[in-house]
């Protein structure tokens, strides 16, 4: 089964120690998982199936354009989604969208995802010579 501690503990098993930290899962044999929780409750919980999946499903056939924002801080797009996808990472999940732009598959995390005014709005960042001093 796999456990998380929600505060640092420290577990005597009866093959060795184990040092467990929050937001680290663990898998222990269902029989000292079941023990352990009973033993401390509030203090470590079960991870669930559903909590470590990760579900990738088809877009809408009629799903809107999407515009994002890249590391540079650039907006771009429309993109046409082709798959969404919820990756599971304990208990809190991120999502993403796997857009068609330019002709290739992009995966876009839903964090980065923008509005079309935003990408409308955008100021595009050009090129300037250096004004120099004469010598």
């Amino acid at each position: 089964m796999l456990i998380e501690a929600l505060k640092p503990m420290l577990l005597h098993l009866p093959d060795s120690d184990l040092l467990l930290q929050p937001g680290t899962q663990v898998e222990l044999p269902e029989e000292q998982a079941s023990r352990l929780l009973a033993k401390c409750p509030g203090k470590i919980r079960p991870i669930l199936p559903s909590q470590t999946e990760t579900v990738i499903e088809p877009a809408a056939t009629n799903a809107r354009p999407v515009y994002w924002e890249r590391a540079d801080m650039s907006i771009v797009g429309p993109g046409t989604p082709e798959f969404l996808a919820r990756v599971a990472n304990g208990p809190r999940p991120s999502y993403w969208v796997v857009a068609i732009y330019e002709g290739k598959p992009v995966w876009i995390n839903s964090t980065q995802l923008r509005s079309k005014r935003q990408f409308e709005q955008r100021v595009t960042p050009r090129v300037v010579e250096l004004i120099r001093e004469p010598r």
